[in-house]
């Protein structure tokens, strides 16, 4: 069965937590060559909306932390549809809701989840992408450790064609002399289909294989739908 992703789908008439739709971690990395790595993909919902037994209607903001180690992650669009229909059914408080989301989304993932605060940017010293369509990604000197953010990454949906747009923030040794090299790296991403946990897996896993001595890899992927994806990666060591 096919999830809902790219496909027309009416918005649920009521409670649907049987629309969400989960994918293999397993499946969309086999065949691929990435070094161990652990992290958390997280889901800023921006656009969460409850009503309670009085029928007054919420609007709240959370983050839905998913451990990059579970055995499935989910679909993005059969998750906005799940949030969405929450409007058919009543709660007597916002932890309720939380806990109906969590009850479910555990099941489907087969693994615990967190729901906290809105995850938001740090700031960093900031550089652009350079749009290449290869990139000879080598680490030539040994810089200092901080945090660098790359304003214009894109890729594709692998299912929709369409494009992904974030910054990435690499936090590692990177110096000012490799710059060039590893914005022209991530801009060979601009027309490849990948997932949005796979691009920051790809990330840092070929930084390190190129000698760079990175510590974490975050993308904060735009939002659509009202959620944002942020994947987050680093060393299991």
């Amino acid at each position: 069965m096919a999830g809902p992703l790219g496909k027309k789908v009416n918005a649920p008439s009521s409670f649907a937590p049987e629309i969400l739709f989960s994918i293999s971690r397993e499946q969309q990395r086999v065949g691929k060559h990435l070094i161990e790595q652990d992290g958390v993909d997280i889901w800023n919902i921006h656009e969460l909306f409850w009503v309670d037994k009085k029928d007054c209607a919420h609007h709240e903001e959370l983050s839905i932390h998913i451990p990059a180690q579970s055995p499935n992650t989910v679909e993005s669009k059969s998750l906005k549809l799940f949030i969405n229909s929450l409007i058919h059914k009543r709660f007597d408080h916002i932890d309720h809701v939380k806990k109906e989301i969590k009850f479910h989304l555990e099941g489907l993932l087969g693994s615990e989840i967190s729901l906290q605060e809105i995850h938001k940017k740090v700031p960093a010293n900031q550089h652009q992408v350079n749009i290449s369509s290869e990139s000879n990604l080598l680490s030539t000197m040994t810089g200092q450790i901080e945090l660098r953010g790359f304003r214009g990454f894109r890729s594709l949906c692998p299912v929709t064609a369409q494009p992904d747009i974030a910054e990435i923030f690499i936090d590692g040794c990177i110096h000012d002399n490799d710059l060039d090299t590893v914005s022209s790296y991530l801009g060979s991403f601009f027309n490849r289909e990948c997932f949005h946990e796979l691009c920051i897996e790809y990330i840092f896993s070929d930084l390190l294989e190129a000698g760079f001595d990175i510590n974490k890899v975050e993308g904060y992927f735009e939002r659509r739908g009202g959620i944002a994806i942020i994947p987050i990666r680093y060393s299991q060591y």
